[in-house]
């Protein structure tokens, strides 16, 4: 079974959004990354489209990262697209 965003550290207030929004349980790639994320280590993830790799960056991001000002980003998220036929 996979553990909730709450299992892996994630604050109340943002797995209530969550789970307003109908994410209640983690994907592999998010089980496998949250933790690790939280407690600031770099994290790479390779999986498939539509396997939840948004959140599983975007959710400790938000959880951690306070805000930036102006020209002074707090973090980076890089992404690649996969372009082979």
């Amino acid at each position: 079974m996979s553990p909730t965003f709450a299992q892996l550290g994630i604050p109340e207030t943002i797995c209530n959004a969550l789970k307003h929004r109908g994410f209640t349980k983690t994907f592999e790639i998010q089980a496998a990354t949250v933790a690790d994320a939280l407690a600031g280590r770099d994290i790479c993830g390779h999986a498939p489209s539509g396997s939840g790799k948004t959140l599983a960056f975007g959710v400790p991001l938000v959880a951690s990262v306070g805000r930036a000002e102006p020209k002074r980003p707090r973090a980076f998220v890089l992404g690649s697209v996969d372009i082979s036929l």
